[in-house]
């Protein structure tokens, strides 16, 4: 908690409201708002909403207002229907603020998702919140600005491996750089080579694919990705450009198949340990890969 003396921004460029009519910070106030900045394929934000949720149940009545602003982190996610689906599928219940542009993001200078700002009934920001996590320590911030007391809810925040494997983005503009190399012919260059041997944290490219500023294409399947990991699960951020599936290898052993239908977070590996592990995946259909999370 700190000394609340930073006005809240009004809400910019929203482009729709979900399960609400138009808010403004103006009309809120007297209310204690916890506006929280998410995007859908977030696994980090993912991992937060249950707490958001029970939240809501817990101190609606009391008069909490719970305001979801859904920043885009892929442009796939600006379009308004698939927020909407991702709502519904989510069982979100409380108002969600679609901000496409960033204008709200932008006016708040936030930088993380997730990220909660817990507004007083002045209109002040009371408390940040910035990542997983402290999911007690804002209840009790929540409780205080309502003026109510209950139990804390039970917090089941993960522990994590210090050496985990970070989030991997495969567009041009925040990889540092594919290890695969591009055979090049009187056409030019266009088909990755993977060399067979993975450093960790590298993503490798196997078959015709094109690096844009986003995401890797896949231009004729099949084509294939490896990539090196330390971690107990492994989420990738997909895009169907036809009807796609992807068969999926764990140090050489078949571990499954997903049908990629829809933008989204798919997962394509989950188990109870860390361990260094080699992940393959070949793509049956055209399809962009944004990212890769893991857990």
């Amino acid at each position: 908690m700190f000394e609340p003396s930073i006005k809240a921004p009004e809400f910019e460029g929203i482009k729709a409201w979900i399960n609400s009519k138009p808010l403004t910070m103006d009309e809120l106030k007297g209310k204690t708002v916890l506006i929280d900045f998410w995007s859908y394929t977030c696994i980090n934000c993912q991992r937060t909403l249950p707490y958001l949720k029970a939240w809501h149940e817990k101190y609606a009545k009391d008069g909490l207002v719970i305001i979801g602003v859904h920043s885009p982190e892929f442009s796939f996610e600006k379009d308004v229907d698939n927020v909407k689906k991702a709502v519904k599928e989510s069982g979100i219940k409380y108002a969600v603020a679609v901000d496409s542009d960033m204008k709200t993001w932008d006016s708040y200078a936030n930088q993380y998702w997730p990220a909660k700002y817990l507004v007083n009934k002045d209109g002040y920001v009371a408390y940040l919140q910035f990542g997983e996590g402290a999911y007690g320590q804002t209840e009790m911030a929540i409780q205080a600005q309502l003026g109510v007391k209950k139990p804390i809810g039970k917090e089941n925040y993960p522990d994590y491996m210090f050496d985990q494997s970070p989030e991997t983005y495969t567009g041009y503009t925040k990889n540092l750089g594919l290890g695969s190399g591009l055979a090049c012919d009187k056409d030019g260059c266009n088909v990755y080579i993977d060399p067979g041997d993975h450093e960790m944290n590298v993503i490798y490219p196997h078959g015709q694919w094109v690096q844009e500023k986003e995401y890797l294409e896949l231009k004729r399947v099949p084509g294939i990705i490896d990539y090196r990991f330390n971690a107990r699960e492994v989420n990738m951020v997909i895009e169907p450009l036809e009807n796609a599936e992807a068969s999926i290898l764990v140090d050489g052993k078949k571990a499954g198949k997903i049908k990629i239908e829809e933008p989204g977070m798919y997962n394509v590996f989950k188990d109870k340990k860390y361990g260094d592990r080699e992940l393959s995946v070949t793509f049956n259909g055209k399809v962009r890969v944004y990212a890769y999370t893991f857990g």
